[in-house]
């Protein structure tokens, strides 16, 4: 087959930076972590929701049957887990003082988050609906060369990152601004109920 143009793979990095741009459980969820975490906290989640989307990425390559014939049977099961613990790091989240999240990271927490992240795009409606319905729109995954599947993994990598760590970024940056412990209780609760918020999303879509 010929080499991915320069054009289509222009057109691929477009749509899906506008995807990524787009504010979803991800989204929802990174801001809530980083708002209480902070973004270095976050890096491991931000890190598994990569390595997730890399996940989707690959089996899209592999054909979009073998993406239905392998989500299918544990879509439901994926899905729900990380309901569950998105619902649970939200509870946790609602009762902890303001004082406790900007401690040390307890141990495990940073594989317990990347475990997470590489979770969620296997369960999210919004992240199989991008591999399923708009990549083949911009190209044929199924078709692709070794090299151009490397530069098309590189592209997800890199716009993915930098789209999650923007969002980390900035609401790590609203929380400094924020002293007063009545304030950094109410930005605990409004980030819980975001969290809730995200797990919600994944709940009522597909």
């Amino acid at each position: 087959m010929p080499p991915l143009s320069a054009e289509l793979l222009l057109a691929f990095v477009l749509v899906f930076t506008l995807d990524s741009l787009s504010p979803g459980p991800a989204v929802a969820a990174v801001m809530a972590r980083s708002a209480t975490g902070g973004a270095r906290r976050t890096a491991p989640f931000v890190a598994g929701l990569v390595v997730g989307d890399l996940v989707l990425f690959g089996l899209a390559v592999a054909g979009l049957a073998a993406l239905a014939a392998t989500l299918g049977p544990l879509f439901l099961a994926v899905k729900w887990l990380g309901i569950a613990y998105l619902l649970y790091l939200a509870w946790k989240l609602w009762r902890t003082p303001p004082e406790e999240t900007v401690r040390a990271a307890p141990a495990g927490e940073g594989w317990r988050l990347f475990g997470l992240g590489a979770l969620l795009p296997l369960g999210n409606p919004k992240a199989i609906g991008f591999y399923v319905a708009i990549l083949p729109s911009v190209l044929d995954a199924s078709a692709l060369g070794v090299a151009e599947i490397m530069a098309v993994a590189g592209i997800i990598v890199l716009v993915w990152t930098v789209v999650l760590f923007g969002y980390a970024l900035t609401a790590a940056r609203a929380r400094r601004m924020i002293r007063r412990p009545s304030a950094l209780t109410i930005l605990n609760r409004i980030s819980a109920g975001a969290m809730a918020g995200a797990a919600a999303m994944i709940a009522a879509r597909g």
